[in-house]
Parts: C-alpha cells; structure tokens; sequence
C-alpha cells in the first residue's frame, strides 16, 4: 500500500514537476515574444524618430533659406549645409528600417525625389540672392517650393500615421505578451498544485490535448506555408509592376525634358521675333506719322491763310467750308496721334510697382474740375485702393474712363461718378460708374473697338480711341475689362489686373 501510495506520490511529483517545467518553457517562449514585440515597438519608435528628423531636417533647410534670402549672410546657411548631408544618410536608414514594410517602400520612393528637388529649388534660391534679392524672390513667388513641402509633408505624416498605427499594434502585442507571461505563470502553479492528485488523469488529458495541438499546429504550418507562398507570388508581381512604371515615368520624363528644351528655344526665337517686329512697326508708325502730317498742316495751313487773306473775298458759305475743312484736318491729325499712342502703349516696356489708384482718381478728379469749375459733380472715391501695374499705364486707364464719365454726365445740372472696389471670389474687381447719358447694351460688341463711337460727333466730341485703349492696357496687366449701362441711367465700367 505505501510502495502504492509512493508511486502514486512520485507519479504525481513527476507530473507536477514536468508541468512546472512546461510552464516553465511556455513562459520563457512568450518572454521571447514579448521582447521580440518590445523590439519591433522601439523599432516603430526609431522610424517615426527618424521621420520626424527628416521633416525637421528639411524645414531647418528653408528657415536658413529665409534667414539668406532676408539678410544675404551665409552664416544662416549653416542649418542648410549641415542638413544636405545628414538628410541622405537619414533617408538610407528609413529605407533599410522599413524593408520589410511595402508601403512605406514605395512612399521612400516618392520622397526621395521630391526632397531632392526641394533641395535643389533652396540651392537654386541661394545662388540667386547671392546675385540679387529680385532674382530670388521671382523662384520664391512661383509657389513650386510651398507645393514641394506641401507634397513631402503629406507623406511624411502618411508614413507616421502609418508607424503610428504599427506602434499601437506593436504595443499592444507586447503589453498582451507580457500578460501572458504572467496568467501562465500564475495558472501553471495552480495546475501543478491541483495535479498532484490528479497525475494520471491530467497525464492522460494533455497527451490528448498535445495530440490535437500537434494537428492544430501542423495545419497552422501548412496554411501558413501557402499564405507565405501566396504573398510572395503577389510582391513578386508588385515588384514587376513597379519596376514598369519606373521605366515608363523616367521615359515619360526623358520626353518631357526634351520638349521643355524645345520649348525654351521656340520662346527665345519667337521673342527675337516680337522685337524685330516691334521695331519694324515703330519705323513704320514714325514714317506713317510723318508721311500723313505733312499734306494735313499743308492743309491746314493754307485753309487758314485763305481765312485770312482772303476773307473779303469769300462770302460766309465758304468761309464755313474752309472752318469746316480746318476741323476735319485737325481732327485727322487727333486721330493719327491717338493711333500712334495706342501703337506705343502696346510696345512700351512694363514696370510693375504699388500703385495707389485711390489718390490717381483724386488728382484726375481735381484736373477735371479745373476744365469746368462751373460743373456740379460730386466724386465718391473708395480711399486706400492699391494694385500692382505700371503707374503711368494705370493713370491712362483711369484718365480714360473717368473722362468718359465726365463727358457724359455733361448734360446733367447735377452728376455723380463713384470709383470703387468690388469683391468676387479672390478676385479684386475695379470700378468707374456714373449716372449719365448711359449707351444701349445692343452695342457693347463695338464698346472697346478702336475709332467705334456709341453717339453722333454732335452729341459728344472724341475719337473713339479711349476705350481701346483701356482695353489693351488692361490686357496687358493680364485683367480684363466690361461694362453695364442702361441709357439714361449712367453706366459701370469694370476691369481687374
């Protein structure tokens, strides 16, 4: 009975110890688990540090930028010479952190090019301030840096987004691996205690439960084989496609170098034209000028003489034909001048400033009033209104079309000619509108055309030449110009720039 019992105590000691020792060996697989999870969690951890240095990198680059551009001094390029080489060897380290993650491959892919290009957009920006400040600022105002940036800080924060989520993950794996550790730990002590008096039967319970375990585990083996399979087939064919496209965008590139050159060329060549032909026109205009002049002073002239000299001798009929042929050489030489200055301002070089279009009205306003200081015009000027153009462009646009509405609010006892600021979308829109004579919108096809008049000689004295003329300027300035009108209630005339 003893010899039974102790057998029965040594079987159970035995089986006691060897689950003690199993527990043993499950809690030391999961300790490896756990510290392999704790090593991916500080592996996430040095690629989003890495990524955030990179991104930090990058905008230390355009502070020195800024620093250079404002200043001029070189050593606020030191934060950009020191980044240039740091930034590749960061980059090398995401690219051999994350090889195991595909995503984050081909986003690499994306930015590497991309960070190359705003580095050589800062690199182009330096060498230009160091010439001159206006050269720098033409790079900065094209806005190719700020979409650069724009692009490289979306896949930044993309690949954080992405580590981060691999951080929890991770975390979570490893918090769950450590808690395993303990319950096994905890729930193998009270096996071993329970099995003591139950060797035999647990005995017999696990080498059941290890026979289904090793059933379980060898179809775990054999499903995860073809997954393994499966996966590689589908990166293979990732790879495949990748590499195509690779080849397709650098060909694509290739050819749009090759046209961006031809491009260049045409411009030069194009433009050697344009001034050849400017000059062409310039000698013409002057010749034309000069050609036409003569024979209407030769007209003129001797018209008046005739008047006179003569006057004794002409009854009143031809002295008003002589007035009258006086009037229409005289007005024929308005008209070539007129023509010349609009031939002029579409050859005349730009120069863009500030141009403060509320104290330009102001001053044409008092100008006016001089002409007729007998005139009731009240003048509403919207103050502080400035754009960007050519100041003495900007004065013939106003002069034109607040002439206009001087001219045309002359039959009035009382007038009243408002210049203003309209708002549309992100777009300033310019105003000169009076409360004159008004014109019937049926026309305004021939409003803008050189020498097209909406009213009789009679009615309004002019050219015609104005409005083309504000046209083109507008043009010019890259804006564009139209009007409102109803006839007897005054007109609007818009324009932007």
């Amino acid at each position: 009975m003893e010899w039974a019992i102790y057998k029965k105590n040594t079987g159970s000691f035995v089986i006691a110890v060897a689950i003690m020792t199993g527990v043993g060996i499950i809690s030391y697989l999961s300790l490896l688990q756990y510290r392999e999870n704790s090593q991916w969690v500080t592996h996430t951890r040095e690629v989003l540090e890495k990524t955030k240095d990179v991104m930090s990198q990058i905008k230390d680059a355009e502070t020195g930028q800024r620093g250079y551009l404002l200043t001029g001094k070189e050593r606020y390029l030191e934060p950009y010479r020191t980044v240039t080489g740091e930034i590749a060897e960061k980059l090398q380290a995401l690219r051999k952190l994350t090889i195991d993650n595909p995503n984050q491959q081909r986003r690499l892919d994306r930015l590497e090019p991309l960070i190359a290009k705003k580095l050589v957009l800062i690199e182009q920006t330096i060498n230009a301030r160091s010439k001159n400040l206006e050269s720098a600022l033409q790079i900065v105002q094209t806005d190719r840096g700020q979409q650069i940036m724009e692009d490289i800080r979306i896949l930044t924060t993309a690949m954080e987004n992405e580590e981060n989520e691999l951080l929890k993950q991770r975390s979570m794996k490893a918090n769950a691996s450590a808690h395993q550790t303990t319950l096994l730990t905890i729930f193998g002590s009270i096996i071993a205690s329970v099995i003591v008096g139950f060797a035999a039967t647990i005995t017999n319970q696990e080498l059941i439960k290890r026979k289904r375990m090793e059933n379980s585990l060898q179809k775990a083996r054999d499903q995860l084989e073809i997954e393994v399979n499966k996966r590689t087939a589908e990166l293979r064919n990732t790879n495949e496609e990748l590499q195509t496209e690779i080849n397709e965008r650098k060909k694509a590139e290739s050819e749009i170098l090759r046209l961006n050159v031809q491009l260049e060329q045409r411009v030069v060549e194009r433009t050697a034209q344009l001034e050849a032909t400017n000059k062409e026109m310039e000698a013409f205009s002057y010749s034309v000028s000069h050609d036409l002049r003569a024979p209407l002073r030769s007209i003129d002239g001797f018209s008046q003489a005739l008047l006179e000299d003569y006057a004794d001798k002409l009854d009143a009929l031809g002295q008003n034909y002589l007035q009258r042929v006086r009037a229409a050489t005289q007005r024929m030489a308005q008209l070539i001048d007129d023509l010349l200055n609009l031939s002029r301002l579409t050859r005349s070089e730009m120069r863009y400033e500030k141009v403060d279009l509320s104290a330009l009205v102001e001053a044409i306003a008092t100008e006016l009033h001089k002409t007729q200081p007998e005139r009731q015009v009240e003048f509403i000027i919207t103050p502080g209104l400035v754009a960007n153009g050519d100041a003495h462009l900007l004065r013939i646009v106003l002069e034109n079309l607040l002439g206009n509405a001087w001219k045309f609010t002359g039959k009035h006892q009382k007038a009243r000619i408002e210049f203003g600021l309209l708002q549309q979308n992100d777009t300033h829109v310019y105003f000169v509108r009076d409360d004159g004579t008004g014109f019937d919108m049926a026309y305004i096809d021939k409003l803008f055309g050189a020498f097209q008049r909406l009213h009789a000689m009679t009615e309004f004295e002019g050219t015609g030449i104005g409005l083309a003329t504000v046209q083109r300027i507008v043009h010019r300035h890259g804006g564009r110009v139209w009007a409102e009108s109803v006839v007897e209630q005054g007109a609007t005339f818009y324009f932007t720039l």
